[in-house]
């Protein structure tokens, strides 16, 4: 078993053999009369530190070291530094900038609703498709789970338990979650952990998704995006003494990983099971840099591929593969190595950006495409309003002697007024030896430079654009209207709610009919209205809110700019609002305190066509 953290990649590295010495060559992706299925499972905010495999002394994770040991370990895999770029360049095969996704809130979370997701392909290839946990990639019509491909939709919303749009008071030991639209309370179930928890909640439903498609004969796509373990942490109910919640969580996170494995041989599916296993974001440890850094830290994850029937790993077969991966290349390689055809007339504008991997999983170098060996990596994570050129990037690129890797390049720039820095992170895992002003490199400075601004022409292509939430539409009847997804300020917690944090952005929307619309302004969510009321303190601090204001516009056109007062013992503050034409728009919203200050924020926004 590998012990530490540098898990023999540098002695991988250094041998850089693709010939895997000891063995026959092998034919991968042997075809069998039923279509594998597939299950892609992904903890949040977790890396190699977080597993056993890696660090002997870390949390205690027997089944996913096992897992890892029976697969193809991707052991150059790079995925986005935080949450919602990765879903969205994982779901796409394209870049999150691409897509829409440079950020995890203020509405730049959500992917472009023309986007064509991995779930579109597997439906489009007779697959049943699942998701199970946290989406993070817009919590309204059109961006749900539901919109983009997914039959089978148990979720939380917002980026995890206890952000603000989530199902208000929910924790990972207690909560609410919907589960095909229907609000589902977690339990303690019969399944084998002690207590109820979100982990074991999620995979349940997996598992009940799993068995209804294995009834009807239908190969499945499940995929497992798991919320754990993202703060805030609370102690599972299973947890061993002594160790901390995020502890306790991650272990929590390999018995369920225990429990899926157990699931598939007794079901006798493993073998014909295409399982991936990885994490959404580095989490630091030995490398440098954690979450949202541009170093390895940031962005280089676990990633285990196990599938007995394709000659990928199984008993005795797990290796290495070294080449540079990304997130990117998963929805290809899934329909190189499944021979899945791509949606029909899908648009140049949304090309896969992605290559398939596939030819690097078997042992046979002479098969390896000089197109993906020559291929660079742009990974980015700006968090900003728009799009910023040279804001926070990095470049990955092998570059290849022959059948050898002869160095792995990262070029970095941490910021507009910072320099820029060049590692070889096959020497030179930690990235301690900045070897950008060697004159040796400025070829490859240059070629990684080149690479970066290729990249941002297909970034500025749409990079004006917002991503607008559909209003009046029989696909979401009523539209909430979180804080979480204003353009302009951050509130993304339903602790910022409880302490009443002031702030106003504006949402962009689309009304889908012309016509009235109401709206319905509130401080807390209607679920527990029947305890609190719009100035009340119950669940936190009371606010001061006399009035509330609506306003309505598009480009120079205002359609409403209207102030009321506020009832200080009802819910909200209602609006009707007339006339409002079809096509997109911007709603911004404010509470005001009596000598007219901004107080706290409208933090939910009921808005629907009247009528509805």
């Amino acid at each position: 078993m590998l012990q530490n953290i540098n898990f023999n990649i540098i002695r991988s590295f250094k041998t850089v053999l693709i010939v895997l010495v000891g063995f026959q060559t092998i034919q991968v992706f042997s075809q069998t009369s039923q279509r594998p299925n597939v299950i892609f499972v992904m903890p949040d905010d977790i890396s190699h530190s977080a597993f056993s495999y890696y660090k002997e002394n870390g949390p205690r994770t027997p089944n996913i070291d096992n897992l890892a040991a029976e697969s193809v370990r991707l052991t150059d895999f790079h995925v986005s530094p935080s949450c919602s770029p990765t879903r969205a360049a994982l779901l796409t095969g394209r870049p999150s900038d691409v897509v829409g996704v440079w950020h995890t809130i203020n509405g730049r979370n959500m992917m472009r609703a023309d986007e064509i997701t991995i779930a579109d392909v597997f439906k489009t290839n007779g697959y049943a498709t699942g998701l199970f946990f946290k989406w993070h990639l817009g919590d309204n019509y059109p961006f749900r789970p539901k919109d983009r491909g997914f039959e089978y939709v148990a979720w939380i919303k917002g980026g995890g338990t206890g952000q603000q749009p989530d199902y208000w008071g929910n924790t990972n030991q207690h909560a609410s979650m919907w589960v095909n639209d229907e609000l589902v309370e977690m339990t303690d179930e019969d399944d084998g952990i002690e207590g109820a928890f979100t982990t074991n909640f999620f995979m349940n439903r997996a598992m009940e998704f799993m068995d209804e498609n294995i009834q009807k004969n239908k190969p499945f796509f499940a995929y497992i995006p798991l919320g754990t373990a993202h703060a805030p942490h609370v102690m599972p109910p299973d947890a061993r003494e002594g160790v901390s919640a995020k502890t306790g969580t991650i272990e929590n996170i390999d018995k369920n990983m225990g429990r899926l494995l157990q699931y598939l041989d007794e079901k006798a599916i493993a073998d014909n099971t295409v399982l991936v296993f990885t994490t959404d974001n580095g989490a630091g440890g030995r490398l440098r840099g954690g979450k949202g850094s541009n170093y390895d830290g940031g962005t280089r994850v676990p990633c285990f591929i196990r599938w007995p029937n394709g000659n990928l790993g199984g008993k005795g077969n797990g290796r290495d593969v070294v080449p540079l991966t990304a997130h990117i290349d998963w929805l290809p390689t899934f329909m190189d190595v499944l021979n899945l055809k791509d949606v029909e007339n899908r648009h140049e504008k949304l090309k896969i950006r992605g290559r398939s991997f596939k030819p690097f999983l078997d042992n046979n170098p002479l098969n390896d495409p000089k197109a993906y060996k020559n291929r660079a990596v742009t990974i980015n994570d700006m968090w900003t309003e728009f799009p910023e050129k040279y804001k926070k990037l990095s470049v990955k690129k092998d570059a290849w002697e022959g059948n050898h890797i002869k160095h792995k390049w990262r070029l970095i720039l941490n910021s507009h007024d910072s320099d820029w820095e060049l590692y070889d992170v096959l020497v030179d895992e930690t990235q301690k030896n900045n070897i950008i002003n060697n004159p040796l490199y400025n070829e490859v400075v240059a070629e990684l430079k080149s690479e970066y601004e290729t990249w941002w022409q297909l970034v500025d292509e749409r990079s004006d654009e917002y991503t607008r939430i559909i209003i009046g539409s029989a696909e979401e009847p009523e539209t909430i209207l979180h804080a979480h997804d204003f353009h302009g300020t951050v509130i993304w917690s339903q602790g910022d709610v409880k302490k009443g944090s002031a702030g106003s952005g504006f949402i962009a929307v689309e009304f889908d009919k012309p016509g009235t619309y109401d709206f319905d302004l509130r401080r807390w969510p209607k679920e527990i209205e029947g305890k609190t009321t719009l100035t009340s303190g119950d669940e936190g601090k009371a606010l001061n809110i006399s009035s509330a204001r609506i306003k309505i516009w598009n480009d120079d056109t205002v359609y409403v700019d209207e102030i009321k007062t506020a009832n200080p013992e009802a819910d909200g503050v209602k609006f009707s609002i007339s006339d409002l034409p079809k096509g997109p728009a911007f709603i911004q919203t404010w509470f005001y305190n009596e000598s007219g200050g901004m107080e706290g924020a409208v933090y939910y926004n009921y808005s629907q066509l009247e009528g509805r």
